[in-house]
């Protein structure tokens, strides 16, 4: 506060004392504090803006007075300016500018000395803005109480609470106090105000824990006796707080203490223990004799109690963590012994240690080197996949031999629902291990695989070292679930942080961040499935084995459904006892007991050794005919996997169960699609009319043949049969995508313009060079044709010396000629076969990227069907590369392609011949005998073929009529 006592004149008291009337002064400067308040006889600092000292400056020497009015605003929680209407009137003694710090800058501010006179109540405000400016009455005070005996008695009780106050504390008083001191000097020296008013303001102002609002209410008392009263009660509230506050130090000052006698023992306990090791150990240094040569931990103390830590270091004995985990671990049990339970360190380093405890480091499966029975499962639990069959033999015969073979990192590729996960299932059943999957997709931090750091609070280990805490063995098999999902950005890239765990040679010392210590993953067998390799980063993919699983072909598909989905969806759906009884239903108690004793009175068992009865018929109550699961997979779904096949033979059983439960009729809005043109009542009655026939029958069986299927599960969403889909322009080409292979309609159309090549389709880069490309191979193709035609010699460049059967093959075979005679005929060989009609080539689905260096034979029939004016055989589809001199290159993924034209119903596929070495092994020869396969060489074979029909008959348009096809509808496809 910076105050002092200003000690009235008699007059001054005797005008106090109501020797003159109160008084009303007008044009009166009022200043208005927000957390401070001013009384009476005592001297104040006050701090305000510059610009508020500017108007008073300029008001006082308008009104020619240093005299203003003090107010303190209401609560500042309100949020709003109003004003108390009880003040002080004050005289203004002097003025000083400073600067202060708020926040980060320093502002300007002016001191107001100010000395407080009398109390006052506002009458009205004159003005409130630019600043307020009131008339005001002057309060004076009643001098007749000053004298009487409670007055005085109240004065002596607030005197001796001061001093009481002053003498608590005498460090808390000089903080605090120091101002009351500098009023009222000490209990031996007391300079007490002879007004009982202006002890009671002063010892208000000098109390600085008192609020704003009890200064205020004491400002606003007027009658002497009563603000007495009020003073005494506060100066005792604050010697409680004093006291309190006293108490309280004193008892965390001997708590410190004691904490720290305690910290103090203990290391002298654990020096202690230590000197007693180095006895023990023959008098070795005490580090030495912790390490050992034998790598135990630490030696335990004779007489040591079995508190958390003994126990902690029993476990990481029993773990037999290796050379450098046990370094670390007796690091961290030192440190752990010399910190207090209740510190946040304490958990830390004990949660660290759990962790290293609960690691297998020895732990490990005994594989079951059975090759028959593993063989035996494997073919159990999955139809055909031979190769990943194959290979999973392999390593367990290598282990029977070896004993230590290090784990294999297998990649499964594949469409969805062909068996990937599982397959890693299967796998780990015939192989005896536990399992674990992890999934990978959407993963995009490299801390959810390898942990954080333990500076991070909250840090745990990665999902691969909780997986080994959970199986507690070194050995399982871990699927990591989709590595091709991983989310890269530009800050993060996790697959970086498999290259290590995936590494044979490397993952023999995994590193954790969390646990900052190799750990042995080499034993583990890894298996990871995906569905597009061209997303894998490609030196994580170098790291793995990839072994592709194509789809399944009709016949695959139907033994599956037949010995594995059908059953399952019948024991799912109680239309067939299942071999494992259900889990029951938890009950209330009361059931619980009920239950009991009906089963005591029947002589019965109850209890949790008592299994639940199983559910459903002993016997199958739903038969599906081949037919009519051969209808399902070919008409109902178009698929490389099997599980659009499962969501099918779900909703018949579906249908079973609600036709077993008595409710009568067909699918509801697929019965509708199945009878074409009837609706309402008379499809119902259709359908209901077909369905009798299924049953059930005496023995209560459904039997669902392929003409029920429409009324089950609704309309055929497949038409296999392509023929009138294909026209001048358009060729069938075949792609593998991430779902499997697909068709891939390939079209071409002319128009007037100026000769420009337009492709759509939304292609990737191989992709329009292999429009380019066959494009530039057809134009070649027919300029030299047709100078062949007209008799002129092409000339030959020899670049080494072929003998006859060894000469080049011409780019304009006969076969060529042949297809084109009726073309090159009519053309003049000097000009391009296209004029200057403008060509658009444009692949389908334009809202899919689509790549890949396969579409180039594709292309070239395509506008070959548009030159030619004449469409490519439909029941034929093509797949393979092409140079610019016509040769046809292999490409991959022939399995897919071939399952993808046989589910379309394509009888013929034009394959590079280069692929043939591939069909032997990746194709089933019972799909070998439904659809002819041809290998093609050179372009002209594939033009041959796909014009060879009715050559001679046919007759061609000019090239400016050349119409465009319709775009046919075909399903999804990324990639050819």
């Amino acid at each position: 506060f910076g105050s002092s006592i200003s000690e009235p004149s008699k007059a001054e008291l005797c005008r106090r004392c109501g020797v003159r009337q109160m008084s009303v002064k007008s044009d009166v400067f009022i200043l208005s504090l927000g957390q401070q308040v001013v009384f009476p006889a005592i001297r104040t600092s006050i701090t305000i803006p510059p610009q508020t000292f500017t108007e008073l400056v300029d008001f006082c020497e308008k009104h020619d007075s240093t005299q203003i009015g003090v107010l303190t605003k209401r609560s500042s929680t309100s949020g709003s300016d109003e004003l108390h209407t009880v003040g002080t009137y004050c005289r203004i003694a002097s003025n000083a500018q400073s600067t202060t710090k708020v926040g980060d800058k320093e502002v300007s501010v002016v001191t107001l000395s100010v000395e407080g006179q009398s109390r006052f109540e506002v009458q009205s405000f004159q003005q409130k803005t630019p600043f307020p400016v009131a008339t005001i009455k002057l309060l004076q005070e009643k001098a007749d109480t000053w004298q009487s005996d409670k007055v005085k008695a109240m004065t002596q009780l607030v005197q001796q609470s001061l001093m009481e106050l002053l003498n608590e504390s005498p460090q808390a008083a000089a903080g605090q106090g120091g101002f009351l001191r500098n009023l009222f000097g000490t209990s031996k020296r007391a300079r007490w105000p002879a007004s009982p008013s202006v002890l009671a303001d002063m010892v208000a102002a000098g109390l600085t824990q008192l609020s704003v609002r009890e200064k205020q209410q004491v400002l606003q008392t007027l009658d002497v006796e009563s603000r007495l009263e009020m003073v005494v009660d506060l100066v005792k509230k604050a010697v409680e707080v004093q006291r309190l506050s006293k108490e309280i130090s004193s008892k965390m000052k001997t708590r410190s203490e004691d904490e720290l006698r305690e910290t103090v023992l203990r290391r002298q306990l654990h020096e202690l223990q230590r000197e007693m090791r180095k006895l023990k150990s023959g008098g070795k240094g005490g580090e030495g004799a912790e390490d050992g040569e034998d790598g135990e931990l630490l030696v335990e103390d004779e007489e040591e109690e079995e508190d958390e830590i003994s126990a902690l270091r029993d476990t990481l004995k029993k773990a037999q963590l290796s050379p450098e985990a046990q370094k670390i671990a007796q690091r961290e049990l030192r440190r752990l012994q010399n910190i207090q339970p209740q510190h946040p360190e304490y958990t830390i380093s004990r949660t660290y240690l759990e962790t290293l405890a609960a690691l297998p480091w020895a732990e490990s499966s005994k594989d079951d080197l059975e090759l028959n029975v593993a063989s035996d499962m494997l073919e159990k639990d999955h139809y055909g996949l031979e190769k990943v069959k194959r290979r999973i033999l392999e390593f367990l015969a290598v282990q029977k031999m070896r004993g230590d073979m290090k784990g294999p990192i297998l990649c499964l590729h594949g469409p969805p629902g062909v068996g990937k996960t599982s397959l890693g299932r299967s796998i780990a059943k015939a192989l005896g291990r536990k399992f674990h999957r992890i999934a990978l997709g959407g993963v995009r931090d490299e801390a959810e695989l390898r942990g954080h750091r333990r500076t991070y609070i909250g840090s745990m280990p990665g999902s691969i070292i909780q997986a080994m805490i959970s199986m507690k063995v070194n050995n399982p098999v871990i699927l990591l679930d989709e590595i091709d999902k991983l989310t890269r950005n530009a800050q993060f890239n996790p697959s970086g942080a498999m290259l290590e765990l995936l590494d044979p040679e490397q993952n023999n010392s995994f590193k954790d961040h969390y646990l900052n210590t190799p750990f042995d993953m080499s034993q583990v067998l890894f298996l990871c499935t995906c569905n597009d390799l061209s997303s894998i980063d490609r030196p994580l993919l170098d790291r793995m084995e990839v072994i592709d699983l194509s789809g399944y072909t009709v016949e695959e598909k139907m033994h599956i459904a037949t010995t594995h989905l059908l059953p399952k969806q019948r024991k799912m759906h109680a239309l067939e006892r299942s071999d494992e009884p259900p889990t029951p239903m938890p009950q209330s108690d009361d059931q619980v007991v009920e239950a009991h004793l009906a089963l005591m009175e029947d002589g019965g068992m109850m209890g949790p050794g008592a299994p639940p009865p199983a559910v459903g018929p002993e016997k199958p109550v739903l038969v599906l005919s081949k037919a009519a699961i051969t209808d399902l997979i070919t008409k109902w779904t178009m698929e490389s996997g099997v599980r659009s096949l499962e969501r099918r033979l779900a909703q018949v059983c579906r249908w079973a169960a609600l036709r077993l439960a008595g409710v009568g009729g067909g699918g509801g809005s697929a019965a509708g699609g199945a009878v074409g043109a009837f609706t309402g009542a008379e499809a119902e009655k259709l359908a209901e009319a077909a369905l009798a026939q299924c049953g059930p029958d005496a023995e209560g069986r459904l039997v669902v043949d392929a003409h029920h299927l429409p009324h089950i599960v609704g309309a055929e969403m497949f038409e296999p049969d392509l023929a009138e889909r294909l026209t001048v322009g358009v060729a069938m080409g075949l792609g593998v995508t991430a779902v499997g292979g697909q068709l891939l309609f390939v079209e071409a159309t002319r128009g007037k313009g100026s000769g420009r090549l337009t492709v759509t389709g939304q292609l990737g880069e191989v992709m329009r060079e292999s429009v380019i490309t066959a494009m530039s191979l057809l134009r070649s193709k027919i300029y030299y044709a047709s100078l062949a035609a007209n008799g002129e010699a092409r000339p030959v460049v020899r670049v080494g010396p072929y003998s006859a059967s060894a000469m080049p093959r011409p780019l304009e075979s006969d076969k060529f000629q042949e297809v084109f005679q009726p073309f090159l005929s009519q053309t003049d060989a000097t000009k391009d076969p296209f004029g200057n009609d403008d060509v658009h080539v444009h692949f389908p689905a334009g809202a899919i990227p689509k790549d890949g260096p396969s579409a180039g034979v594709t292309t070239t029939l395509a506008l070959a069907s548009l030159l030619l004016n004449r469409p490519v055989r439909s029941d034929t589809a093509v797949t393979g590369e092409i140079t610019l001199r016509g040769h046809v290159l292999p490409v991959g993924g022939i399995r897919d392609k071939v399952l993808a034209a046989h589910r379309a119903g394509i009888r013929h596929v034009l394959l590079p011949f280069a692929n043939q070495r591939h069909v032997k092994d990746d194709i089933p020869p019972a799909l070998q005998g439904d659809i002819e396969l041809h290998f093609v060489k050179h372009i002209d074979e594939a033009l041959a073929w796909a014009f060879a029909d009715n050559v001679k008959s046919w007759a061609p348009e000019p090239a400016s009529s050349a119409g465009s096809s319709a775009a046919p509808g075909f399903t999804m496809m990324s990639k050819l």
